[in-house]
């Protein structure tokens, strides 16, 4: 069982390794004047929006795992029950961190389109 969690883990970190938050932006045409001042600013405008993302997904999926396996065990249920909310926080987590790279993108997006540059991606 342990292994498997830990495989599960490790397999789901990997797969959450693309940041596409800081992957270059993709500009339509030439760069306008100022455009290394606006992406500072919306980078810093995206980062704060997105800040504590991460607390609700992870705490639910400690939560989760925790009970699930807690439920599933036999006699050793509080070491299952450890098991379930590690790996449920971590996979809450990983999941939270996705999530918020992808809102973090499509603000920074608007933002630069907002301020006039053709950013497409």
């Amino acid at each position: 069982m342990k292994r498997m969690v830990t495989g599960c883990l490790v397999l789901i970190m990997l797969s959450a390794c693309s940041n596409s938050y800081n992957d270059p932006l993709l500009v339509d045409g030439t760069r306008n004047a100022g455009f290394d001042y606006d992406i500072v600013q919306c980078r810093n405008l995206a980062e704060g929006h997105t800040k504590d993302a991460l607390k609700r997904p992870a705490i639910t999926g400690a939560i989760l795992g925790g009970a699930i396996n807690a439920i599933g065990s036999g006699d050793d249920w509080a070491e299952d029950a450890l098991i379930g909310v590690a790996a449920g926080g971590g996979v809450g987590a990983l999941e939270g961190l996705d999530e918020r790279d992808k809102t973090r993108r499509s603000i920074l997006l608007r933002c630069m389109q907002g301020r006039g540059h053709r950013v497409i991606g």
